[in-house]
């Protein structure tokens, strides 16, 4: 009996995909290929691995390989994506994550993996807008009246966060200064403390996605002032973006992408990203999205690269100027 060993079933793998990608029938056993595992470098249950084992379930289906998400948490994501970055590139390891792999560069000096030189791009996947959301308690039900209270304070408005250097911090970071006001932080160990003490006036503002947002302004427990991002969300219409109400530069979304290791063969990232845009078109992954107030991005894989240099560099100022490090 012949035994084949991982590289060469790995390396049947890939020739099947590249195949694929020019048209061409693979073998049999190419075509069927080794199990795929995809890093979630988030807990279990937090919107990217929710959205990433959406995607892998159809990812399963169109390409016939067995598809296995794995959440590698710790050290503000960076081990389960230094893991990727680590992993053979032969398409078998691939990562999801959210925009955190732009900010990370910059909050840790001692990082083991580049966003730009460790990471084949993929596909851009999703949008999810954050939106500015202040307790009912403060006493302000638009953004201007924010600002006017924050700049009037004696003592500085509070603010909470997951943690330091979240993209919740960070968004929070961008705003106060472009607005011109003084906001003092409150880190906490998560989201689900941090939204607990907002709702209950223990807090006085914080970002957080605009689905979260508008539940608890239904409840009468919030008022939401400002969206972020260059146009409303569907979800909730009637809230204004920052720009529509005087505060540029703010246009800044929360994603999430798919990347695989540098190195990785193009015929294999172009076979992903094909089969990742046509999850993204299908009705019912839509449809999931909308709920959530998620918006589908995809295109090629040079959409992402660029979105990773553009935020990378615009991250970095605003933890430059924040004086904001992790390590």
């Amino acid at each position: 009996m012949t035994r084949i060993s991982r590289r060469t079933f790995n390396g049947l793998a890939v020739s099947g995909l590249a195949l694929s990608g020019l048209g061409l029938a693979p073998p049999a056993l190419a075509q069927r290929g080794p199990n795929v595992t995809v890093v979630v470098p988030y807990t279990a249950g937090s919107a990217p691995d929710l959205f990433g084992r959406l995607l892998t379930e159809h990812l399963h289906k169109l390409m016939d390989r067995t598809m296995i998400v794995e959440n590698r948490v710790g050290a503000s994501g960076n081990l389960g994506t230094l893991s990727v970055a680590r992993a053979t590139p032969d398409g078998t390891t691939l990562l999801v994550t959210a925009n955190t792999i732009v900010m990370n560069p910059s909050l840790f000096k001692s990082l083991q993996y580049d966003p730009v030189k460790s990471f084949e791009p993929v596909a851009a996947l999703v949008t999810a807008n954050f939106a500015l959301v202040v307790s009912a308690g403060l006493g302000t039900k638009t953004l201007a009246e924010f600002v006017a209270k924050a700049k009037a304070a004696k003592d500085p408005i509070n603010y909470g966060s997951p943690g330091i250097g979240t993209p919740h911090h960070l968004c929070m970071e961008l705003f106060r200064r472009r607005a011109g006001i003084e906001l003092v932080h409150v880190p906490y160990r998560g989201l689900a403390p941090a939204v607990t003490d907002l709702a209950g006036g223990h807090i006085s503002a914080m970002f957080m996605q605009i689905n979260a947002a508008t539940e608890l302004a239904k409840q009468g427990r919030v008022h939401v002032l400002a969206l972020m991002g260059s146009t409303r969300n569907p979800i909730a219409p009637e809230i204004a973006t920052f720009a529509e109400q005087g505060i540029k530069d703010v246009d800044v979304d929360n994603w999430w992408a798919m990347f695989a290791p540098a190195g990785t063969p193009a015929a294999v990232v172009s076979e992903l990203n094909a089969r990742v845009n046509e999850v993204l078109k299908l009705p019912e992954v839509r449809k999931a999205m909308e709920t959530q107030g998620q918006t589908p991005m995809g295109g090629p894989p040079a959409v992402l690269r660029t979105l990773v240099e553009t935020d990378r560099a615009r991250w970095a100022e605003v933890i430059k100027e924040a004086n904001i490090a992790l390590d």
